[in-house]
């Protein structure tokens, strides 16, 4: 095993400039709790973070001019007290006060075992010399708990070590911004803090007022190496902090378990105790035996999920830091689910996106579907909440909201927001890929047929039937932001045709009949042009004039935040795919030649000022012969956080593209196109690599997939494994396994005709 392909790491700490961006590249989390990577260690911070999925809070939003049906409230995700601080004094003298050099200052996350480890050699005033070591776990098998064992070797000279063990809470602030992927208007005015007494611990209460909601926090510091050991509890109303006094023998170990957990105000006594008990049972054990039972579930997980790449180490690592930061962001919980930047940051303030089903879900259904059983869980969980946002905009069924964090819209932008009708579809297609891939439809039975009707009901009210065109969809924004309010965008339009045949397919004798039979009707009364020419992106599309790229400089990228919005509405520019994400959702819809002018066309029109692009560029780019430059996309989506080429991961990370890598390896690489009951694969590898392996969850089976430049070979690891290799139906018994030959393949060159961006 190579190690290096495992390991994320950092030795230089003197640029304060990357702080920000290696806070969040060394964030840790179980999908309920999330530490960015800042810590006592590192002098400062550009944000400090401690998140819980799903612990927000929200206000008014406040509207110059509003109307009927906007967004009522904004939802932000809130730090809790940090538990990352501890101080050591030796005989009165603070050890870290001077700061460490940076030289002996290393830090790794070890994606294997998924853990973080310091190391650090430091001197006090008075030339003594100190090591130590770190250790931060979030245990999986865990809700809210986080351990930090520290070790610290002091000299024979020191005669008394203090060691202050804190929770402290952190002081929002409010910026003004024009950036909508940051937050900007809350100031943290709404939260207030409070100590609690228990017997046994101190907690800290957080209470955000808008919301409703309250999280609490505890801690347990247990220390051996310290003779005449005392201890104080200092705790009041500013946070927890414990000191611990004694004289060290040789080696000092600090095992600190802070735990966390929230829920509703007015019913604060179970999540108290809760998070007590869990404290209780965690502290009890020490970190080696904390490490096995972590160690045992990563081991499963990538066991299920990595993706072996032979020929590119940093593809490689790449690749792995992002399945486990999606492992990380991922709700588990059915009450959450993956937030645009996971728990790495506050960025687009904790919301979560179409990504969590269109980017990420395929990566769980395939690989850990418990974990996408849970998101979509989440979905139906917020069925009446978008019942009621349909009503309220005079529509029947359900609309789910495009950002939100409890199901409510918190969008203040309805062009780029609730026009993005798109969301329902990406959500009740993400439904039925998971019943289709996983064989369980036992969702149904606990509210996904409500939330397929509901997506249905609400294709089969928002269109009009238009003479000479068929069933169409008017004032819509599709994927691309860059155009808004439209008629007949072709990607809701066909995920819209694609949402009514697979509820009529999957709600066979749960729903009237002649209702069901209405809504295949529907689907294929719905309007998409027909082939010939380049498919329009919408109805007005290919009548605007295109941006002038040649007079755009690069500083003025990305638009958004430097033109208004009709300025750029108004022109042929894309910020991201959009008939070219639905041909690569849906491959199968148009002829090659169509899908090829269609790509040649809108590429040169797209500016890759989303991070979400990538992927699809890629995988149509690839499909096509375009080499090269699906390699180049394939890097983008690849490399995007820990690489930092969109220059923002200080504001957390992407997730949507982190699942873009997987997405381009099983529809790119790999050919996956998944119908309901049949798999259909058309390996090839990219040029650059020897191979590439990984395991599939195809129904009741596991499939193995060894791609090498010449040759595919598949093998059913359990259950009996059925699927189509270009084209020719193959059965694989348990343990059975067969390869093919690849057909060639012939690698074109792509000319973009406008200046990058």
């Amino acid at each position: 095993m190579n190690t290096k392909e495992w390991i994320i790491e950092q030795s230089d700490f003197s640029d304060h400039s990357k702080n920000g961006l290696m806070e969040s590249l060394f964030t840790m989390g179980n999908g309920f709790l999330g530490l960015r990577g800042n810590f006592p260690l590192i002098p400062s911070a550009e944000e400090k973070g401690t998140f819980i999925n799903g612990f927000f809070e929200s206000g008014p939003i406040t509207y110059g001019e509003k109307a009927y049906g906007y967004a009522d409230n904004w939802q932000t995700i809130v730090p809790l007290p940090e538990g990352k601080n501890v101080e050591f004094e030796a005989d009165g003298l603070p050890l870290f006060a001077e700061g460490l050099s940076s030289g002996n200052l290393y830090r790794q996350l070890n994606l294997k075992e998924g853990s973080t480890h310091w190391s650090f050699t430091l001197q006090d005033r008075k030339g003594r010399k100190y090591k130590g070591r770190i250790l931060i776990l979030i245990p999986f098998n865990t809700r809210g708990v986080v351990r930090f064992q520290w070790r610290i070797s002091a000299p024979d000279s020191v005669k008394t070590l203090v060691i202050k063990s804190s929770v402290q809470p952190e002081k929002k602030e409010g910026t003004e911004t024009d950036d909508p992927r940051l937050p900007g208007h809350f100031d943290g005015s709404t939260l207030t803090g409070s100590l609690l007494e228990n017997k046994e611990h101190s907690l800290y209460a957080l209470h955000a007022q808008g919301s409703g909601l309250s999280a609490y926090c505890s801690m347990d510091n247990r220390v051996d190496g310290l003779a005449g050991l005392k201890v104080r509890n200092e705790s009041n109303h500013t946070g927890l902090l414990e000191i611990i006094e004694g004289s060290p023998m040789g080696e000092v170990t600090l095992e600190k378990t802070v735990s966390y957990n929230f829920g509703p105000a007015d019913d604060s006594g179970p999540v108290i105790a809760g998070l007590l008990k869990e404290l209780e049972s965690v502290a009890q054990h020490t970190t080696e035996e904390l490490m096995a039972g972590h160690k045992a579930f990563m081991e499963l997980f990538w066991k299920n999920s990595d993706v072996l790449i032979e020929g590119d180490s940093e593809a490689q690592l790449s690749l792995r830091y992002n399945l486990f930061q999606l492992l990380q962001s991922a709700g588990r919980d059915s009450r959450s689910s993956i937030a645009a930047k996971g728990l790495s940051g506050s960025g687009y303030e904790g919301h979560y996106f179409w990504d969590a089903e269109t980017y990420v879900l395929p990566f769980f259904i395939y690989t850990n579907p418990d974990v996408a059983r849970s998101m979509l869980k989440y979905r139906i969980s917020i069925v009446p909440a978008a019942e009621k946002r349909a009503g309220k905009l005079s529509h029947k069924g359900i609309l789910f909201p495009w950002r939100t964090i409890n199901g409510e819209e918190c969008s203040a932008y309805y062009p780029a927001g609730t026009a993005q009708y798109h969301i329902n579809s990406d959500i009740a297609l993400g439904l039925a890929s998971y019943i289709d891939v996983t064989g369980d439809d036992s969702l149904l039975n606990e509210g996904g047929d409500k939330l397929l009707a509901g997506t249905a009901r609400f294709w089969c009210d928002l269109g009009t039937y238009v003479d000479g065109k068929g069933f169409c969809f008017h004032s819509v924004t599709g994927p691309d932001e860059y155009t808004a309010i439209v008629d007949n965008n072709y990607f809701t339009n066909l995920c819209a045709r694609e949402n009514l045949r697979s509820a009529a397919r999957l709600l066979e004798n749960r729903v009237d009949e002649e209702e069901r039979l209405s809504w295949i009707r529907r689907a294929d009364e719905i309007y998409l042009p027909e082939e010939g020419g380049v498919t329009p992106q919408d109805d007005s599309f290919l009548e605007k004039e295109k941006w002038d790229f040649a007079n755009t400089d690069k500083s003025s990228y990305p638009l958004l935040l430097h033109y208004h919005p009709l300025s750029i509405y108004r022109k042929q520019v894309l910020k991201q795919a959009d008939v070219i994400m639905a041909q690569a959702l849906f491959p199968s819809e148009l002829s090659k030649e169509q899908m090829k002018r269609n790509f040649d066309y809108y590429e040169q029109v797209t500016t890759r000022d989303s991070s979400l692009s990538a992927c699809a560029q890629g995988i149509s780019a690839f499909h096509l012969g375009y080499g090269d430059l699906a390699w180049e996309y394939f890097n983008e989506t690849l490399h995007t956080d820990r690489k930092d080429l969109h220059g923002n991961v200080s504001h957390g990370l992407h997730t949507a593209a982190m699942g873009g890598s997987f997405l381009m390896i099983i529809k790119g690489f790999l050919g996956l196109e998944s119908h309901p009951g049949s798999f259909f694969f058309k390996p090839a590898l990219p040029d650059r690599l020897k191979s590439i392996s990984l395991q599939l969850k195809l129904k009741e089976s596991t499939l193995r997939i060894v791609l090498e430049q010449k040759r595919v070979l598949y093998k059913s690891v359990s259950g009996t494994a059925e699927f189509f290799h270009y084209g020719k139906k193959i059965r694989l018994d348990e343990e059975k396994e067969e390869s093919f030959l690849i057909p060639e393949r012939v690698s074109v060159e792509f000319t973009l005709f406008r200046p990058k961006t």
